[in-house]
């Protein structure tokens, strides 16, 4: 089990000692916290993090797995990113692992994805995203990422949001 460290430098040195998909996808920051203390906090590597420019181009690959983690009622009435598939975040890990190939397709229209494949996750600002990211990465899924402009960002550039 991971701890928390004294140091910023012997928490990089056991991230960087640990083997484990999901700590090498999140960075520790230190930050010092109001009552003088030093916080570790959890940061997303900035190589998972995709951006406004990139979400443009990954919605017409197919290939790539686009996921909204957030709940249906919210993405019902706010629209969605185009291709994307709506998987709520307290479902991610019964879809991704439990769920068959089968219920899967017939679920998200679409194939399960394989550990390998590409998976983004968006939300409403990022936090939720930033969960499944972790989540994902724990279960395997070694090439996940996270749009952190989420939907505050993508539905702030386009006045189409239904699409």
């Amino acid at each position: 089990m991971f701890s928390f460290p004294t140091s910023l430098t012997t928490a990089r040195n056991a991230v960087r000692k640990t083997n484990i998909h999901s700590l090498y996808s999140f960075i520790v920051g230190r930050r010092e916290s109001t009552n003088g203390e030093t916080d570790f906090i959890k940061m997303v590597d900035p190589k998972r993090v995709l951006k406004y420019e990139d979400m443009l181009q990954v919605i017409h690959q197919p290939e790539k797995v686009i996921i909204d983690v957030r709940d249906p009622d919210e993405v019902q009435s706010t629209g969605k990113i185009p291709s994307s598939i709506n998987i709520p975040l307290g479902d991610v890990h019964e879809s991704l692992v439990t769920m068959s190939h089968e219920d899967f397709r017939r679920q998200y229209q679409r194939e399960k994805p394989s550990n390998s494949d590409e998976l983004i996750f968006y939300c409403q600002s990022g936090r939720r995203s930033s969960e499944a990211l972790h989540k994902a990465l724990q279960m395997g899924y070694v090439n996940s990422k996270t749009y952190l402009g989420s939907w505050s960002d993508w539905s702030s550039r386009h006045s189409d949001n239904n699409v």
